[in-house]
């Protein structure tokens, strides 16, 4: 089979694993992944790296990457090469392994992804079997490969340089920047050669021109640019929006207050209705949050000509964070000053909830929140959410969760919620049934101001 090259997408596969059995993308999701190869189990060099990786594991997470391993032995093997592995590791720092290890006896996995070292006659085990080599490939989301990094097997691998290098590309698609010579997170970045000089104005203030075709532009520790760190601001001093995920449904709820009497606040939307099946709520620049609404609502609409059916909420939520991501690397435009949570429901997911920030990031969060009270509001969440909370519930935790924070009496005129409901078998089957133009059942509502009073006086 031809070599994998960068840009490839990485061969899907089923394996069993440490951690159980996995199909490799399902695994990756919505994550980075590095997969790293191994020659066999309870080799030296190799030992070092995997307690390495272990005490890493805080690294790894936070720039949202999973990591596994390969070796060409069998399960029962990678039990005892775990033992070993965290073992060796204590004597430096506590060690756990905790990410999967595949087990590839028959070589099949190394094989698909061209790992067996055909042209080294010695690198062979008792068997004459080619032992893998000691590879590094970086996949990110769209499952396609953008670093491969082979190493002999005397030499350990550097995981500071894995790691430059994934802040590099996590960067790099987020702004049109590259990275230079032995560059670190926090250090000035190279201006895309793509972005002219008049885009560079807009998007990089500070950019500095070298020559015609090199310009640098500084670029924070934390790895935010200077426009979308103004984004964000407008976000942080938006009033307070949260989500949280129960067992069946989701509620979203934000505080609802003007800046003077004389403004009629009957008018102001700020919990909307996307589709039958998914709502949003902002915190931040009203006027961004209604641009975003009609785009994802002509989204939802052209979903269901094309398909029959409103999109998932997964679905829904990428459109809208490639819109905002656009929109930080376009001339002549700021980022979006807002972040959404995006909830609904769908056939695939269930109830979802999701959370889009200016610079077109998203998750799926279990509860969150956004605005100027974000932070108390998350801590005020941790210590009450768990998975099994009701919708019910979960609506009495949202208002709590606002009134910590909220100036002024809690009324049904300054509070709004939206709730997800999970719709019975009955009503997914009769929805199964239904004709081509019927439209589906709504999942997703805003709550009247007499069911937001009768909340309130409980």
């Amino acid at each position: 089979m031809p070599s994998l090259r960068l840009g490839s997408i990485a061969p899907d596969f089923e394996a069993q694993t440490t951690k159980g059995p996995i199909k490799f993308h399902d695994w990756i999701g919505d994550s980075w992944a590095i997969l790293f190869s191994h020659p066999a189990d309870f080799t030296p060099v190799c030992t070092t790296e995997l307690a390495e990786v272990a005490r890493r594991a805080p690294d790894f997470e936070k720039r949202n990457v999973k990591v596994i391993g390969l070796s060409a032995n069998a399960l029962n093997d990678h039990d005892k090469w775990v033992e070993d592995i965290n073992d060796y590791g204590a004597k430096f720092a506590p060690t756990n392994v905790q990410f999967p290890i595949i087990a590839d006896p028959d070589r099949k996995i190394s094989e698909l992804y061209d790992m067996l070292d055909a042209q080294d006659p010695t690198n062979v085990d008792a068997k004459g079997i080619p032992f893998t080599i000691r590879t590094v490939f970086v996949i990110d989301p769209k499952k396609i490969i953008r670093l491969t990094l082979s190493y002999p097997a005397s030499t350990g691998r550097n995981f500071d340089e894995i790691l430059r290098v994934i802040d590099s590309l996590q960067i790099g698609d987020k702004y049109r920047v590259t990275t230079p010579v032995n560059w670190k997170k926090g250090d000035d970045v190279i201006v895309h050669p793509s972005v002219s000089n008049e885009e560079a104005k807009t998007l990089f203030p500070e950019f500095t021109i070298h020559k015609p075709y090199l310009r640098t532009t500084p670029l924070k520790v934390d790895g935010k640019l200077v426009q979308i760190e103004h984004a964000l601001a407008a976000v942080a001093g938006g009033t307070t929006s949260l989500g949280i995920k129960a067992s069946n449904g989701i509620v979203i709820a934000t505080e609802k207050k003007t800046s003077s009497i004389l403004i009629d606040d009957s008018m102001l939307d700020k919990v909307c209705v996307i589709c039958p099946n998914i709502g949003i709520v902002y915190s931040g620049m009203g006027p961004d949050f209604r641009v975003l609404v009609a785009k994802a609502r002509k989204s939802a609409q052209a979903y269901w000509k094309l398909y029959g059916e409103y999109p998932p909420t997964r679905v829904l939520t990428q459109e809208i964070a490639t819109v905002m991501q656009q929109a930080t690397h376009s001339g002549g435009v700021r980022p979006y000053g807002v972040s959404l949570l995006v909830a609904g429901w769908d056939i695939n997911r269930g109830p979802s909830l999701y959370q889009v920030d200016p610079s077109g990031s998203y998750w799926a969060w279990k509860a969150s929140a956004i605005g100027k009270n974000m932070v108390n509001a998350k801590t005020f969440l941790e210590k009450r959410y768990n998975d099994d909370i009701s919708l019910e519930d979960a609506i009495h935790t949202a208002l709590l969760t606002l009134k910590e924070g909220f100036e002024g009496q809690m009324t049904e005129k300054t509070i709004e919620i939206g709730v997800v409901t999970v719709p019975t078998p009955e009503e997914i089957d009769a929805e199964r049934m239904a004709g081509p133009n019927d439209r589906p059942k709504p999942t997703f509502r805003k709550l009247s101001e007499e069911e937001v009073r009768d909340y309130l006086a409980l």
